[in-house]
C-alpha cells in the first residue's frame, strides 16, 4: 500500500520544479489532504463490495429477519424456494438492496481525490497558466535567485541586469490577468465542488451506512437477510474523509481572502510600505502614481498575474526571492534596497582596511524591519580574504530628529524620506603591502543576498583614524 501511495504522489500528484517554486503552504497541505483521500480509497478497495461480495444471505423464517413486527419481511406460509445459496448472495448484491453508495464506496473516495486533483490541472491547460510559470522560473534560476549559488561565482550572486530574458518576461505579463483568473476561478470551483461531495457524504453517505449492517433482499418473492459488509469500518472512514475534506474547504477559504485582501501577504505589507513612502514624499508636486513609482507600477501594483506569482514567490521561498526578482526588473527600487559606500580608506603599512557606509532610508527597508520573521542585516567584505574577511551588522533605522542633520537635499531625494539610514563602519586587518582589493557591501534578507555595492581600495594612509567622524547626511 506505501508503494502505491508514494507512486500516486510522485506520478500523478507531483509538481515540476517551477509549481514547487509558485505554491504555497495551502496548496501543498491540500496535496496531502487529497493524497489522504486516495490512501484512504487504497486501503478500501479490497474491501469493495462490487470487486468481490463479502455477502452471505439466509432464508427468513418465523420472525427472525429485520423488523419483522411489521411483518413487511416475512415468509409465513412460503415454502424456501431452494435457490442456490451463491446465486442468491450474487442477486442480492447487485439487485438494488445494496445502496450503491455502499457498493462503490470505496471507489466513491477515489473519486473525490481525483475530481478535486482534476481541476487545478484543467484551469491550468485552460488559462495556459503553466507557460508563465515556466518562464518566470527559468529567469529565476537563471539569475541565481533560487537554487543554490554557483561555488565559481562565490558566495553572493547581485541580480543586476536580467537582459533579454528579463525584458521579455515583463512584457509578456503586461496587461495580463490570465493567471489571476484561472487561480482565483478554480479556488472557488474547488471550494464549490469539495462542499458538495461533503454534504452528500453527511447527508446521504452516514444514514445509509449507520442503516446497512442488516440488508433485507426480495428474490422473487422471498425474503433474505445478507450481512457481512464492513459498514462500522466505513463510517469510521467516512468520518475521516469528511474531515479531510472539511480541512481542504477551509484551505480554499484562505486561499480566496488571501487572494481578495493582500495585506495577508508579507511581500504586500512590504510593497504597500514603499508605496506609501514614496507617495509621502512626492505629496503636493502634481505627480501621478505611476510617475512616482516608475516601472514598479507598471512590474507590480498595476499588474495582476505580475503580482500574483511574486506574492506566491514570497509565500513558498521566502520574501528575499520576491524583492530580488523585483530589484531586476526595477532600478530605481533596486537602489532603494542598496546601501551607499561613504568611502573607504586603507594603511598597506598597518595593514588595515576601513569602509563606512550608509544604510539605504526608503520604505521597504522600514517595512521589513517590521515584518514578523523577516530578519535584515548588512555583510561587509574584502576581496581577496583578508585576515578579516567579513563583517555583519543588523540593520536599523534612527528617526530623523535623533539621527545626523539633514543637508536640506532637493525634491525628491532620499534625504526627503521620513526615516533616516544609520551609518555603519566595519574594518578590515591583515591586508598584504601589494594586494589590490575590493569592499563589497551586501543587503541580506533571511540569508538570501539582495543586492551589493562594491569599491576598490584606492586611498591609502599612513595612519588610519582611531574614530570616525560622521560626515553630514
Amino acid at each position: 500500500m506505501a508503494a502505491i501511495g508514494a507512486a500516486l504522489m510522485g506520478k500523478v500528484l507531483g509538481h515540476s520544479e517551477a509549481e514547487k517554486a509558485f505554491r504555497p503552504w495551502w496548496d501543498a497541505l491540500e496535496d496531502y489532504l487529497i493524497y489522504g483521500l486516495v490512501m484512504l480509497g487504497v486501503v478500501l478497495v479490497p474491501t469493495a463490495i462490487i470487486t468481490g461480495t463479502p455477502l452471505d444471505c439466509t432464508y427468513c423464517v418465523r420472525d427472525f429477519c429485520g423488523a419483522n413486527e411489521t411483518m413487511q419481511f416475512s415468509n409465513e406460509g412460503k415454502e424456501p424456494p431452494g435457490f442456490n445459496n451463491w446465486w442468491v448472495k450474487k442477486f442480492c448484491t447487485y439487485n438494488g438492496s445494496v445502496d450503491n453508495f455502499l457498493l462503490y464506496y470505496p471507489y466513491f473516495l477515489l473519486m473525490i481525490a481525483l475530481i478535486l486533483f482534476a481541476l487545478e490541472r484543467v484551469f491550468l491547460k485552460v488559462f495556459q497558466a503553466g507557460n508563465k510559470l515556466e518562464k518566470f522560473y527559468s529567469l529565476l534560476v537563471n539569475e541565481k535567485v533560487l537554487g543554490a549559488p554557483d561555488p565559481e561565482d562565490g558566495a553572493a550572486h547581485d541580480v543586476v541586469d536580467g537582459g533579454v530574458e528579463a525584458i521579455e518576461l515583463r512584457y509578456s505579463f503586461k496587461h495580463s490577468s490570465s493567471y489571476f483568473w484561472s487561480y482565483l476561478v478554480r479556488t472557488v470551483m474547488e471550494t464549490t465542488v469539495a462542499v458538495i461531495l461533503l454534504a452528500y457524504m453527511v447527508i446521504r453517505g452516514v444514514p445509509i451506512l449507520q442503516h446497512s449492517e442488516d440488508i433485507m433482499c426480495n428474490v422473487h418473492g422471498f425474503f433474505y437477510e445478507c450481512h457481512g459488509s464492513p459498514t462500522n469500518f466505513y463510517i469510521y472512514t467516512l468520518y475521516c474523509a469528511a474531515a479531510i475534506t472539511i480541512i481542504y474547504i477551509l484551505c480554499n477559504v484562505y486561499n480566496f481572502l488571501w487572494l481578495l485582501f493582500p495585506c495577508f501577504g508579507k511581500l504586500s505589507r512590504v510593497m504597500s510600505a514603499y508605496k506609501y513612502n514614496m507617495l509621502e514624499r512626492e505629496k503636493g508636486n502634481g505627480r501621478t502614481n505611476k510617475q512616482v513609482l516608475g516601472d514598479l507600477y507598471d512590474i507590480y501594483y498595476d499588474n495582476r498575474d505580475l503580482r500574483l506569482l511574486l506574492e506566491l514567490l514570497a509565500t513558498s521561498s521566502g520574501v528575499a526571492p520576491a524583492i530580488a526578482i523585483m530589484t531586476l526588473f526595477d532600478k530605481n527600487f533596486r537602489e532603494a534596497m542598496k546601501p551607499s559606500i561613504r568611502y573607504v580608506i586603507a594603511s598597506r603599512e598597518q595593514g588595515i582596511a576601513e569602509v563606512q557606509f550608509q544604510e539605504p532610508r526608503s520604505g521597504v527597508r522600514a517595512a521589513l524591519g517590521d515584518i514578523h520573521g523577516v530578519h535584515l542585516m548588512y555583510v561587509a567584505e574584502i576581496v581577496p580574504a583578508a585576515e578579516t574577511a567579513v563583517v555583519a551588522f543588523e540593520g536599523g533605522f534612527v528617526p530623523e530628529s535623533e539621527g545626523q542633520e539633514s543637508n536640506g537635499g532637493g525634491s525628491g531625494d532620499m534625504e526627503m524620506s521620513p526615516l533616516r539610514g544609520s551609518i555603519q563602519r566595519a574594518s578590515f586587518r591583515g591586508l598584504k603591502r601589494d594586494g589590490t582589493y575590493t569592499v563589497k557591501v551586501r543587503t541580506v534578507v533571511n540569508g538570501k543576498t539582495i543586492c551589493q555595492v562594491a569599491a576598490e581600495i584606492k586611498e591609502d594612509k599612513e595612519d588610519m583614524p582611531t574614530e570616525t567622524k560622521e560626515a553630514p547626511v
